[in-house]
């Protein structure tokens, strides 16, 4: 009887044995006995053979004899690999060694390593990652796979550092190369740090490798130990460092200075370290200068290029501010300083520091060179700037220096704000030919550093420039040269220091050298541009000379000032010498200098000095020359110098005329005596005074006598004091006043003025004048347009300049001298004195032009009216008013009559008249009332009649024309003006509304009114009320709302207010109702409007009332609207109820919210109580239907919104219209939004302030909307799905389905068939069928059944195939023609298009397989299942033919293919609703290639394997549906039953309790879980027989024998625990219990099956 076979832990199964085989084990395995006793003692047992046959003639016994010499052959090779290869293994071991040729050391989990697939997160506190490349070497002539027994302990000192992680490796001819990346766990990261230490700092190191590998080699593992030493090389403390770059490129944000090294770190060690980021102190002689830092820093073996940056930080201490300045100016200066870097922190992620690499980073002590081969140019140049030069006679050769602003050109290579502060300087001033002549030494003084521009600014403040020791003459030649040159060219050099303000403190840099060349403008000889002499000015007199200070610039064309003191030249003219000239203290700034010398002259000793001071005086300019001779200077480094000057200029004569001018009064009697006032100006140009004592002077202008002046005035001499101009006493002039010779005068100084002279002499011929020149002009407006005599003759006389012959006797200090001389054009002043020589043409000729005028008014406005006065505004022309400008003034008011009688008085202002024109005037006055009586007849007069005369009087007129003003000019005009003609058809209401209720009852009426006044005379009140008239009923009052201006001659726009009054007659409410009718018909309305009042600013005006009560205004127009009002603008029906299965194009409607917007022409409350309606839907410009809603109620809300319902009316669709209707129903089943037209007819009641009002035939046509189904969305959710049953032509499937209806319509459209289509192939698979279809806004549920069919049997298999498989399925319902029978609907459900998606059920189809096998499985590949099925469907199914592919898993990971299934069954399986159900026997056909793989299956204790099958079925019963079933399902649990479990006879050993032993060796190989199902103890000395390979067992593998595949080999299991301790005492004999051991297999070289099969009987 078979039995079960055992399971071992490791997933394999043991294939199951009978009693019989396990006698032959026990024989074949035996530690003892041996193979051939065992066969003898089975044959010993057996009857004895026929004596008439010998054994050895019997074929039986050569076969044995062939097995067992194989047997033996391969027992003493399984000798020499189980027993001896650990021993060996082990010696190779010893003998290999590990060449670690790189590792790098990195916090970054890898892609792919150990690490992940342990899928291991680690604290890389005590965990890194090392990628390690190591050589394996002399590892022995055999091709082994390695296998270390993970982790492996690394020691350092023989100290535990930690584990590592090895993967699996293979050596080949006496070498490997082992590659990992692995997690490396620290056991003591305090003691890792010290390691690590060591690391950084030492030359070499050791680590220590320990633990166990296995050595797989000839078939064979051998477990050994590891122990190795592994020599490496360290980092040495970084021996090798250089910096590379050295920049400082900014001030830190934090403070100091930032700072980035280039720094060239050179490992020796092939250990690569992921330092991240690193932190490193720098310091310099003990001071610590900051820190620095860089990263993503990498260490590998040879040159690390590393950035570190960081901030060198602020100093404090003065000594450590010194320290700095010497480490900076050794690096300025070339010289090398050693500085050192000492680690901080490593930060792998470039955060968080890892501590024992931390501890260990602070070990590294780096001394590192910074300096520069040459010293730093810092200093590019010097410009000495401006100099100030200060000599003295006392040092001659060490003139005192300032320089203000030397400027330095440098450049510092770094980034940081630098200040210098202060700077010192040791110089020297040389020339390349002659050498250094001078030096300068300049102390530390204040300085200004622009960094960015690179320029040092200081001062040099009194220092000497020393001229060296025996070098005085180059220092003369450098003096002269200053003297004589352009540009003075010289070498400057030495060294310099400077204290800087830097962003770390205040530092000293020093030894800052430098050699440049600059370069000095010289003085030119003062030459470069001419000496000027501004002014000379006469200070004094001697009886002898004159005393001059002359003014004089020089220009100093070189870069520096010089003081000289006193320096001296000679004054000359046409080369003799007149006088001397000395310049006092002369110091020359650069650029112009104004320096005055004194100076004598002496003009008499000579006619040259006579004719000089001769033309002086007339203002003429000379020669003059300034020399300097020997004894210009006393100063010994200057002589030479001053001596070379020369400066030629030129002496300026007098500028100023001594007699600046003479001013003409005109006396209010010179007309009669002729004498005229004269006073004259002199102005004295020069510091000493003058004094005359008589004048003697004719005046001409043009030859022509002016006048003249003959006065001695000694007694009262005319003193001017120096610099002073000086106003004589006014001086009698005896002017000619002849008429004649006046006019003459005028005229000439007319013509000499530039002045038109027709007018003067148009005036000239009207006075009766001729004079020279003058032309005959008759008066003409044109000549007199802006003329203005006083102005004419006061810009006339501004010409006047006389001709002057003077002789004076004149005293200059102590100088006393007659001077004649003569002045041309002395400028006259005159003033407006002079008008009083114009005559006067007299009264007559202006009254004459007064008389000849003519007055009229254009128009006049009321304004401010009371029942005294008003104020008039008047716009009229005064014309004829004659050829020349007038100014007319009225002193007096003007007096106005009306009829004979006086109406008031009224003030009239000043009117321009225009020559040839008159005045056009507008000007304001005020009115006063004489009479109020007859004001008001005049205005009732005025108003109701067409044109009023004014007769209008005054006296004393004054006239302003050409200058002169004439008065006592009397005015009497008369005026006709127009009249208002009673407003007829005058006024003009151009738009009204009635925007509320009035809170005095009624409805507020407000109008915009355009009143045509016709009359001259208009009127701007505050204003003026009237009754409005229809049909002889007063609708109401209506006043201007505010002022009510009435234009004259003009249409006035006013704005009314007023109300119309609440009806309660009929013939009221009849006039009113029909004014609405007209306006809502778009019809005028014809009013008639009465005067009632008019009012000023104080109310009604009585005698303004009187006029307005006469004014009585027919045929006034309420104008209708151009069309008729659109009283309803739009209709919306929020809801809508149609039921189609009651007639196509006739269906029931209804809404439950229809709501109007009432669009009311006036904003007063209008509330609908009732309306009815005759509507036309239109679409697509098409009418379509008809909807007669009848009388309904309905409310009206306060925006005008009317709302009310409807239902069961029939949307009649017209005969013709069928087409458009279908249309319609197509976009709103398909939109989701669709515009319709509405038009038609509404009557409605409204209610208003003035009474109930009847608004019938109001029409409408509006374009309205509404919200389409919009395809449902466009989707539909399947919430259940079940099939339920089968016919031969589809499967029924039973859906709830939910849809969504957008819109807010409800439709009944009865039954409704849709299309059903999969996605994946475009292919339809089925129809859905919903009956009794309502769909009402909202989420539908709806019960559907579903005929799942389709011509494409791919797609309708894997729909299928999907749902079995708990798979989602995206499908497309869509709609036909044939989804609907109601005509008017099958255009709109064929746009229906809905995306769904199927979600299979996730019930298993196949419960469990089991599978027999036998030897045919083995050797033949043909195996048989029982299937066992589910039937997850609500109807059943029926199994026809199954085809199937059979995958399962591998131990060592993915899948092998197992077999395949191609069978139709003989007795079809149906399985019930709900119910399971297994086939009989389906033949499999095995894959014969993956027999150790399918063994493997076999052995499995919990075997899965995956189907993939494609299944004839039937669902539904006998007459159901048939179709191909594509399906899989993995993890399907197997169980076998094997018909070869009794062939090696494990289960009689099972069955006797016999105990079991197997050889140690054998046992020490197998894994603890197989030894443990074998019953046997893993410790025991006989445990287990080896295992043979297939190829001495099998039939298969006897045909090849370099097959090298294995299977596992049959072992017995005890079926209690005692067969454990029978186990341990068959080890204490093992002679007695050898033949009952079991043979087992090792855990990875499986032996074969069953390798002693052919042993049994």
């Amino acid at each position: 009887m078979a039995t079960h076979a055992p399971e071992y832990h490791d997933g394999r199964m043991a294939f199951a044995t009978s009693a019989d085989d396990s006698q032959y084990l026990d024989r074949g395995t035996g530690s003892v006995r041996s193979v051939e006793e065992g066969v003898m003692e089975e044959y010993s047992e057996k009857p004895p053979p026929p004596p008439r046959r010998r054994f050895y003639k019997q074929k039986k016994y050569w076969i044995i004899c062939s097995i067992i010499t194989v047997i033996i052959v391969v027992i003493v090779v399984l000798l020499i690999i189980f027993v001896f290869f650990p021993m060996i293994a082990q010696h190779i071991m010893n003998k290999a060694g590990i060449d670690v040729e790189g590792a790098d050391i990195s916090f970054t989990q890898p892609e792919d390593n150990l690490a992940r697939r342990q899928e291991q997160q680690y604290d890389m506190n005590s965990t890194f990652y090392m990628k390690m490349s190591s050589k394996l070497t002399d590892t022995g002539p055999f091709s082994a796979d390695i296998q270390f027994h993970n982790p492996i302990s690394v020691y350092y000192n023989d100290t535990l550092i930690g584990t590592v992680t090895l993967p699996d490796t293979h050596v080949s001819g006496g070498s490997g190369m082992l590659e990992t990346t692995t997690p490396f766990l620290i056991q003591d990261p305090a003691y890792f740090a010290e390691f690590s230490k060591d690391m950084l700092a030492q030359e070499t190191f050791i680590w220590k490798m320990k633990g166990k590998l296995d050595i797989t080699a000839l078939s064979r593992t051998a477990t050994v130990d590891l122990d190795k030493e592994i020599h490496l090389l360290g980092m040495n403390g970084f021996p090798e460092v250089k910096i590379s770059s050295f920049q400082l490129p900014a001030n830190a944000p934090e403070g100091g200075i930032s700072v980035e090294l280039g720094t060239v770190l050179t490992s020796p060690s092939p250990i690569g370290v992921q330092l991240g980021t690193i932190a490193l102190d720098i310091g310099y002689d003990g001071v610590r200068l900051g820190q620095v830092k860089s990263e993503g820093v990498t260490l590998k073996k040879g040159d690390n290029e590393l950035m570190l940056k960081g901030t060198l930080i602020p100093q404090s201490n003065e000594q450590d501010l010194e320290k700095v300045g010497v480490l900076f100016s050794n690096y300025v200066a070339g010289k090398m300083s050693q500085t050192s870097a000492t680690g901080v922190s490593a930060a792998p992620d470039g955060i968080n520091s890892i501590g024992w690499l931390s501890e260990g980073f602070k070990s590294v002590r780096l001394n590192v060179g910074l300096g520069l081969e040459q010293p730093l140019s810092i200093i590019k140049g010097v410009s000495m700037g401006y100099l100030d030069l200060a000599f003295d006679a006392n040092a001659p050769y060490a003139p005192v220096t300032s320089a203000p602003a030397v400027v330095a050109d440098f450049s510092i290579p770094f980034g940081f704000t630098l200040d210098i502060t202060e700077v010192s300087q040791e110089l020297k001033l040389g020339t390349n030919d002659t050498g250094e002549f001078a030096s300068i030494s300049v102390p530390y003084v204040p300085a200004q550093s622009d960094q960015a521009a690179g320029k040092l600014q200081f001062a040099m403040n009194n220092v000497s420039i020393q001229a060296l020791a025996d070098k005085e003459p180059l220092f003369n030649d450098f003096t002269y040269a200053l003297t004589a040159s352009d540009l003075y060219s010289f070498q400057v050099g030495g060294n310099a220091s400077t204290k800087t303000t830097t962003p770390i403190g205040n530092i000293t840099l020093s030894g800052i050298s430098f050699e440049v060349p600059t370069s000095l403008h010289g003085l030119q000889f003062l030459n470069s541009t001419p000496t000027v002499i501004n002014g000379v000015d006469v200070t004094g007199g001697t009886p002898e000379n004159l005393l001059l200070s002359i003014n004089v610039t020089m220009d100093n064309p070189s870069d520096f000032s010089i003081y000289t003191g006193d320096v001296s030249f000679a004054f000359l003219a046409s080369g003799e010498q007149l006088g001397g000239v000395t310049l006092t203290g002369l110091k020359l700034q650069r650029g112009s200098n104004a320096v005055t010398a004194s100076s004598t002259f002496n003009p008499k000793v000579s006619s040259v000095g006579q004719n000089l001071l001769s033309t002086f005086v007339m203002g003429q300019n000379n020669d003059v020359n300034i020399a300097g001779f020997d004894g210009s200077t006393p100063i010994a480094s200057l002589a030479g110098g001053l001596a070379a000057i020369s400066i030629g200029t030129s002496l300026p004569g007098l500028k100023e005329k001594l007699i600046q001018g003479a001013k003409l009064t005109v006396n209010e009697d010179s007309p009669e005596n002729g004498i005229v006032s004269v006073q004259v100006s002199i102005g004295n140009p020069f510091s000493a005074g003058l004094s005359i004592s008589k004048v003697v002077s004719s005046a001409t202008y043009k030859g022509m006598p002016v006048g003249n002046i003959d006065q001695d005035i000694s007694g009262n001499p005319f003193n001017i004091a120096g610099k002073s101009t000086g106003e004589s006493p006014m001086l009698s002039m005896q002017m000619n006043i002849d008429p004649a010779a006046v006019a003459l005068l005028l005229r000439t100084l007319a013509l000499d003025a530039s002045l038109d002279t027709r007018a003067l002499d148009a005036m000239l011929t009207m006075g009766g004048f001729s004079v020279a020149g003058q032309e005959q002009v008759a008066p003409d407006s044109s000549l007199f347009d802006g003329f203005n005599i006083s102005s004419y003759v006061m810009d006339a006389m501004k010409v006047l300049a006389t001709d002057l012959q003077l002789s004076s006797t004149l005293t200059i200090g102590e100088y006393v001298n007659d001077l004649a001389f003569s002045q041309d054009a002395v400028a006259i002043a005159t003033d407006d004195t002079v008008t009083r020589l114009i005559p006067i043409v007299g009264q007559p000729i202006v009254q004459q032009i007064v008389d000849g005028a003519e007055l009229g008014f254009e128009t006049i406005v009321l304004s401010s009216p009371s029942d005294a006065s008003f104020t008039v505004q008047m716009k009229g022309s005064i014309t004829n008013a004659g050829p020349m400008d007038a100014e007319i003034a009225f002193p007096d008011p003007l007096s106005v009559f009306w009829e004979g009688k006086e109406i008031g008085k009224v003030a009239m202002p000043t009117i321009q008249s225009k020559a040839d024109v008159g005045a056009q005037f507008d000007v304001t006055g005020d009115f006063a009332v004489s009479d109020q009586g007859v004001m008001g007849d005049f205005a009732g007069y005025m108003i109701n009649n067409e044109n009023f005369v004014w007769n209008i009087r005054t006296a004393g007129v004054a006239v302003t024309a050409l200058g002169f003003t004439f008065t006592d000019i009397s005015m009497d005009k008369f005026v006709t003006l127009d009249g208002c003609n009673g407003f007829k058809d005058a006024v003009i209401i151009n738009s009204f509304d009635l925007p509320s209720n009035h809170p005095d009852g009624g409805i507020a009426l407000v109008a915009n009114t355009s009143i045509n006044n016709p009359s001259q005379v208009g009127f701007s009140l505050s204003g003026a009320e009237f009754s409005a008239y229809y049909e002889d009923v007063l609708l109401g009052p209506l006043a201007s709302d505010g002022p009510a201006n009435f234009a004259p001659k003009a249409v006035s726009n006013i704005n009314m207010a007023g109300r119309l009054i609440p009806q309660d007659s009929e013939k009221g409410l009849a006039a009113v109702t029909e004014v609405f009718k007209n306006y809502l018909s778009a019809k005028d309305s014809i009013l008639t409007v009465k005067g009632v009042s008019g009012s000023g600013p104080g109310g009604q005006v009585g005698w303004l009332t009187a006029g307005f009560k006469t004014i009585n205004i027919e045929n006034v127009v309420m104008p209708g609207p151009d069309t008729p009002p659109e009283l309803i603008p739009a209709i919306t029906m929020k809801n809508l109820q149609m039921d189609f299965t009651k007639s196509a194009y006739s269906p029931p409607t209804g809404s439950k919210q229809v709501e109007a917007q009432l669009k009311s022409p006036f904003g007063f409350p209008l509330g609908v109580s009732q309306l009815n309606m005759d509507v036309i839907a239109g679409f697509d410009g098409h009418d379509i239907a008809n909807l007669k809603v009848p009388d309904s109620p309905a409310t009206t809300s306060e925006t005008g919104i009317i709302t009310t319902q409807f239902e069961n009316v029939p949307f009649a669709v017209y005969d013709n219209a069928h087409p458009y209707f279908d249309a319609f129903v197509k976009l709103l089943t398909s939109q989701g939004n669709v515009t319709f037209d509405l038009a038609g007819t509404s009557n409605a009641v409204a209610d208003t302030a003035v009474g109930s009002i009847k608004l019938d035939g109001v029409t409408f046509d509006v374009d309205t909307s509404l919200a389409g189904f919009n395809n449902f969305g466009g989707k539909t959710e399947i919430l259940s799905l079940y099939v339920t049953g089968g016919t031969k032509e589809y499967i029924i499937v039973s859906l709830r389905i939910s849809m969504t209806n957008p819109s807010q319509i409800t439709i009944t459209l009865g039954d409704m068939l849709l299309d059903v289509y999969m996605n994946e192939f475009n292919a339809k698979v089925g129809d859905v069928t919903i009956k009794d279809a309502t769909i009402v806004p909202g989420t539908n549920e709806m019960d559907a059944e579903m005929h799942m069919y389709s011509e494409n049997h791919q797609a309708l298999g894997q729909l299928l195939s999907n749902y079995m498989t708990a798979a989602k399925v995206p499908l497309t319902v869509k709609g036909t023609e044939k989804s609907t029978d109601i005509a008017s609907l099958k255009d709109g459900l064929a746009t229906v298009n809905l995306g769904t998606t199927m979600t299979g059920i996730s019930d298993k189809l196949v419960v469990t397989t089991l599978v027999y096998a036998g030897l045919d499985a083995i050797f033949g590949g043909k195996a048989d299942t029982e299937v066992t099925l589910f039937n997850p469907l609500k109807t059943s199914f029926t199994l026809l033919g199954l085809k199937a592919h059979i995958k399962a898993p591998k131990a060592t990971g993915g899948t092998f293919d197992v077999g395949d299934i191609d069978y139709t069954l003989e007795n079809p399986l149906t399985v019930a609703a709900g119910e399971q159900g297994t086939t009989s026997k389906i033949p499999v056909n095995l894959n014969m290639e993956a027999l150790l793989d399918i063994v493997g299956l076999l052995l499995n204790p919990d075997p899965k394997i995956d189907i993939t099958q494609n299944a004839t079925i039937l669902v539904g019963g006998s007459d159901g549906f048939a179709g191909q079933l594509y399906y899989y399902q993995d993890g399907v649990g197997t169980s076998f039953k094997l018909d070869f479990e009794d062939l090696l006879g494990i289960q009689a050993a099972k069955d006797s309790g016999k105990a079991k032993s197997l050889p140690s060796e054998v046992v020490g190989i197998l894994p603890s879980d197989v030894v443990q199902g074998l019953g046997l103890s893993p410790s025991s000395s006989a445990a287990a027989s080896t295992a043979a390979s297939t190829a001495a067992s099998s039939p298969a593998a006897a045909d090849d024998s370099s097959d090298t595949k294995t299977t596992p080999t049959p072992a017995a299991k005890s079926d209690d625990s005692s067969d454990s301790s029978a186990s341990d005492e068959k080890e204490a004999e093992p002679t007695a219990s050898a033949s009952e051991a079991s043979s087992s297999d090792d855990s990875k070289d499986d032996g074969g099956l069953g390798w002693l099969w052919p042993f049994k009987n």
